[in-house]
């Protein structure tokens, strides 16, 4: 085979305008590709990391759901939801940018719009799980969940494996909370470590409004993830909680923000994590407070565990401020294992390597604990035991 017949092949199996055209939604869909196929790939320098696209688009048939059937809850396809999608669309801005955006609004295979009901109290948490495997290794996932005023609901979002094959997931995900709501969302993302995963993230808070948002990175090899909190109307809250293990020669690039717009709002970020092996990870958190957000209260910061000296690291808090009366504070925490820990646990006969799995693992403890679900948490610690 010539050059020319690699080049026509590898024409034919990127992503491309022919793959979109019996899909539903296709008029849409080729629009948006357009504009998708005039952007040039992204590159991420902190992490040593050159985008690569997937080969050529497949269906995703691997969701589950459950506790979905309860009073005042509606979850349905995201595919038929565009009308409701119009009706949210916003001008603030989130996620890695245009190309994985457009990427994921014409290419989505999968993804779910859930609705909440005005003063519902959904007793039950919502469980989204999408596995990955041989027959489903492309996922890109649009969620969209609107609580509305004096509503309140946990979902749990969760990203696996069901084998060792490469997949591929670029996922958007937008919370809309309602005035005097409550919502607990939970995103869990466990893929194998031969996989990439994409994830660009927008939550929405009315007034007196208050979302807790846990954002838990334990897989895939590449990990880009970019989110973004609006503190729209007066007394708004949301506590961002994210975790992550880099371990082995794994890249992580996380960003979480929040935009303080309301006054007297309260916007938190505390990221917990481990890096070992010859790992990198860079950890971004954002605060932005716009002229009007008087009284608001900004914390943000991370604490990292350093398993080895190898690893590659970056932390970068940032404060951007409009407004004279808030408050504004960021802190970063990076460094080895606390020797005065290690020696007590050691002296209380554990091995150095028990000591250190404990000690990781109680850092994780405020994240996981935000998680309603004993099995889950189990299954998380586990997963940091077998990967410490």
């Amino acid at each position: 085979m010539d050059k020319k017949d690699n080049d026509d092949e590898g024409e034919k199996k990127m992503l491309n305008e022919t793959s979109l055209k019996n899909l539903e939604n296709s008029e849409y869909r080729l629009e948006i590709f357009k504009k998708y196929s005039a952007l040039e790939k992204p590159a991420w320098k902190r992490v040593d990391y050159k985008y690569e696209e997937p080969a050529e688009y497949k269906d995703f048939n691997n969701t589950t759901l459950r506790n979905d059937k309860q009073k005042g809850l509606e979850v349905k396809d995201i595919k038929n939801s565009l009308e409701d999608l119009k009706r949210l669309e916003s001008e603030n801005e989130y996620g890695l940018g245009e190309f994985f955006k457009l990427q994921n609004f014409a290419f989505y295979n999968e993804g779910k719009f859930v609705k909440v009901n005005r003063k519902t109290d959904v007793k039950e948490p919502v469980y989204i799980t999408y596995t990955t495997n041989k027959e489903n290794n492309f996922l890109v996932d649009y969620n969209v969940i609107e609580v509305e005023d004096f509503s309140k609901v946990t979902i749990i979002l969760t990203y696996t494996s069901g084998d060792e094959e490469e997949a591929y997931r670029n996922g958007v995900i937008r919370v809309f909370a309602g005035q005097n709501s409550e919502v607990n969302l939970v995103k869990i993302q466990t893929l194998n470590t031969n996989s990439s995963n994409f994830e660009s993230s927008k939550i929405e808070t009315l007034g007196q409004g208050k979302v807790t948002y846990s954002s838990i990175e334990l897989g895939a090899k590449i990990n880009g993830i970019s989110h973004k909190t609006y503190l729209l109307e007066d007394s708004a809250e949301t506590y961002i909680l994210p975790g992550y293990l880099a371990d082995a020669d794994r890249k992580l690039d996380l960003e979480y923000s929040v935009v303080f717009k309301g006054r007297r709002t309260i916007g938190e970020i505390h990221g917990k994590g481990a890096v070992k092996d010859t790992a990198t990870k860079v950890f971004r958190g954002n605060m932005y407070f716009e002229r009007g957000a008087s009284k608001s209260e900004g914390r943000e910061g991370e604490f990292a565990i350093l398993l080895d000296k190898n690893v590659r690291v970056h932390a970068i808090p940032t404060l951007f401020c409009k407004e004279d009366d808030v408050i504004g504070e960021h802190y970063a925490s990076i460094g080895k294992v606390d020797e005065a820990q290690l020696f007590y646990l050691m002296s209380r006969g554990l091995s150095e390597g028990r000591a250190k799995k404990l000690i990781v693992e109680s850092s994780f403890r405020p994240i996981f604990e935000n998680i309603n679900d004993e099995a889950i948490r189990n299954h998380l610690l586990e997963e940091l035991e077998s990967r410490i």
